[in-house]
């Protein structure tokens, strides 16, 4: 069983995790907004059923968009806590350590 002294934290691994996790979150980001054009359906006819397929379609797109606008802030906010907790052991070392 591993003890807490087996535990070693490098700062600058866990500040490359971070950057590719907002790279992650930027780049499904800019995913979204290039294809959102190619999403978005337009009903081909006007009779009810194309109407329908199209709105229904558009529905599970806003859906979708919403998820993962959520996904995208959700990967930022666990880089930025990565961020701030790495800060905070960091400090405490230097305290410790001075």
């Amino acid at each position: 069983m591993a003890t807490t002294a087996d535990f070693r934290m490098q700062p600058g691994e866990v500040a490359d995790a971070t950057r590719q996790l907002d790279q992650l979150a930027s780049r499904a980001e800019k995913l979204m907004q290039t294809e959102l054009s190619n999403l978005t359906v337009t009903a081909p006819a006007r009779d009810e059923v194309s109407s329908r397929v199209a709105s229904t379609l558009n529905e599970v797109r806003g859906a979708f968009t919403k998820s993962t606008d959520q996904a995208t802030n959700q990967i930022r906010e666990m880089a930025a806590t990565l961020r701030a907790h790495t800060d905070n052991v960091v400090a405490a070392d230097r305290d410790f350590a001075g």
